[in-house]
This record gives structure tokens, C-alpha cells and sequence, in this order.
């Protein structure tokens, strides 16, 4: 069922970070998704996932552990065009072991989830950077939540800034869904 380079999108059990990402991004016909990650198969046939949390920074783990985590739902999709899946494996390995970029400022130090994808798949590129939006949908004002998360940084909101999400990267229609896994 998996194959190196698919993705991983999936639904966190709701809380405070994963309400106001969703809130942020999802359109009215949007699934809602707060969270990527990579799938890796072994030459032996083991699955790893490769990713960035807040509490690991970017990490490659087995899928038996990764599916323990709390996620409401995780679907697995592909890329619809060719790609060069080990090329983007390995890109990835040398992006592991870096912090959680909590900014969501592209070129700040470590990764966000979707930013790692992007990184990872730097030279099979199929994703464009689109300006970022921390605002309301319906009303375009800054959620309060990202205005004191980004205060609590004594950073400005990066609205308009470009960058990646998950529901951004499934809008661009480069990936076709494989299956509900969870």
C-alpha cells in the first residue's frame, strides 16, 4: 500500500495550535488537515515516517510507533505526477535532527511540517509557495491566537509571507488520495 514519497495528511486530535492552523487555512470545501509528513519503505520493507513536531523537531520513526500519536485521522495520498522518491528520501534524512520551526517563518532555523516537505522535495519539486494567512476566513482579521502566539515570540504575524500548509498543498492538486488509513 505505501510507496517511498507519499505523504501522510492527517487530522490532530483537536487542541489550541491545531484548532487556529485549521481555522486559518481551510476553506468551506477544504478536508481539514493540520499536519504532513513523508513515507519512507525499506529495501526490507519497513515503513518510516519522517516528519517535524514541536516536541521532536524533524524525526524519522517507525509507523507503528507514529500511528500511536494523536491523530483523529490520517489518509494517505501520492504524488500525480513522476518523481524521483529515493532522490527525495534522502533530501529528507538531511533535514532530520533540526527544531521545529515555530515562527512558520521560511528561512528561520528548523522546520514546520509542510516546509519540510517542501524541503524534501526540493528537487522534484511540485509544490508552490503561497502567502501565508493567519486570519479569520469569513473576516480577514488576525486570529487572536496568532496574535499572542507570534507576541509571545516578539515577532510580527508573517501574514502574506510565503510558506506552505496542508490543506494549501492538497489545493494545488499535484496529489491524489490513496485511502483513509485512520
Amino acid at each position: 500500500m505505501f510507496k517511498n514519497a507519499d505523504l501522510l495528511f492527517l487530522q490532530s486530535i483537536p487542541d489550541e495550535l491545531s484548532q487556529a492552523i485549521v481555522d486559518s487555512t481551510v476553506s468551506l470545501t477544504s478536508d481539514i488537515y493540520d499536519h504532513v509528513a513523508l513515507v519512507e519503505v525499506t529495501t526490507d520493507n519497513q515503513i518510516f515516517i519522517l516528519h517535524t513536531l514541536p516536541s521532536t523537531g524533524s524525526i524519522r520513526e517507525p509507523y507503528s510507533t507514529f500511528k500511536t500519536r494523536n491523530w483523529a485521522h490520517i489518509d494517505l495520498f501520492r504524488a500525480n505526477q513522476k518523481i524521483n522518491a529515493p532522490q527525495i528520501i534522502q533530501q529528507a534524512k538531511q533535514l532530520l535532527n533540526q527544531p521545529y520551526n515555530a515562527s512558520y517563518i521560511p528561512g528561520e532555523q528548523g522546520y514546520y511540517c509542510a516546509d519540510f516537505i517542501y524541503y524534501a522535495f526540493e528537487n522534484n519539486q511540485i509544490f508552490k509557495l503561497i502567502p501565508m494567512n493567519f486570519s479569520d476566513q469569513t473576516t480577514g482579521a488576525v486570529l487572536p491566537y496568532w496574535l499572542d502566539y507570534y507576541s509571545k515570540l516578539a515577532l510580527s504575524v508573517p501574514n502574506d509571507q510565503p510558506g506552505l500548509n496542508p490543506n494549501t498543498m492538497l489545493h494545488q492538486q499535484v496529489l491524489h488520495q490513496i485511502s483513509r488509513l485512520k
